[in-house]
């Protein structure tokens, strides 16, 4: 009988540390570092940087953000092992090389007429002869390449005075209208004389968290936790009032 336990003892001890050693935060950050990929914008990173320090400190890692310049070099991202966890749009993250959460915070997409241009709301814009300004490669081109369908669209690239650029091309007369995220829309209106935001909002961006495909089921459920955890307390609402971003707010639970 003695020694059928102590064969016991030695099993357990045996086979019970292995156990202890893996948990949802070294599932979600295995390295022991947490490299969080998001988009180089104000509206984007801005609110996703503290909320990464956030999660990052919950898991007791260090964290590094992984900025990316634009929406396509964010999406391209997927499936190289560049980060942990990606936080952005969720319609540019890859279903078949990623998980994502629920959503984070959303983005209201606003039109931004030049000076001098009317337009009763949003649905006014799409006529023949209009002109509409966007990001290349940004949700709201994905959008509106999808739902325009007799007004032109002009793409310019994302840079970090994005807002400025709109507000160029309004000046200019090379577009009538710039359709973009409200992080852009609002301040490009301000920066351009006679400019104002159409009434109304043609889509709404969401933004959320993904983990790359395959993760255990545990991982999902402690970033889920962390994310909803971040909303709940504050976290986020505290990123987006720092930035002063108008159009944007913390989702749903």
């Amino acid at each position: 009988m003695q020694r059928t336990l102590l064969s016991i003892c030695i099993f357990a001890s045996l086979i019970f540390p292995t156990f202890s050693q893996t948990s949802p935060s070294s599932e979600i950050a295995p390295a022991g570092k947490l490299r969080v990929g998001m988009i180089a914008i104000t509206v984007l990173g801005g609110v996703a940087e503290p909320l990464a320090q956030f999660i990052g400190s919950k898991l007791a890692v260090s964290t590094e953000p992984v900025m990316y310049p634009n929406p396509e070099a964010y999406a391209q991202s997927f499936g190289r092992n560049e980060w942990e966890v990606a936080i952005g749009p969720r319609a540019l993250a890859s279903n078949d090389k990623a998980d994502p959460t629920s959503d984070i915070w959303t983005i209201s997409l606003v039109y931004v007429a030049a000076p001098g241009k009317e337009f009763a709301n949003v649905a006014a814009v799409d006529k023949p002869g209009v002109k509409i300004g966007t990001i290349q490669g940004a949700p709201s081109d994905r959008i509106l390449t999808r739902e325009i369908k007799s007004a032109e669209i002009v793409r310019i690239p994302l840079s970090p005075q994005i807002a400025a650029d709109a507000a160029e091309l309004l000046r200019a007369g090379k577009a009538d209208v710039f359709g973009a995220d409200s992080g852009v829309g609002y301040p490009a209106a301000e920066a351009l004389p006679g400019a104002k935001v159409v009434p109304g909002t043609f889509a709404m961006v969401r933004v959320a968290a993904a983990l790359p495909k395959g993760r255990p089921p545990e991982a999902r459920a402690k970033l889920e936790e962390l994310i909803a955890e971040a909303k709940r307390t504050g976290i986020v609402q505290q990123a987006i009032d720092a930035k002063g971003l108008k159009g944007v707010a913390v989702a749903p639970n």
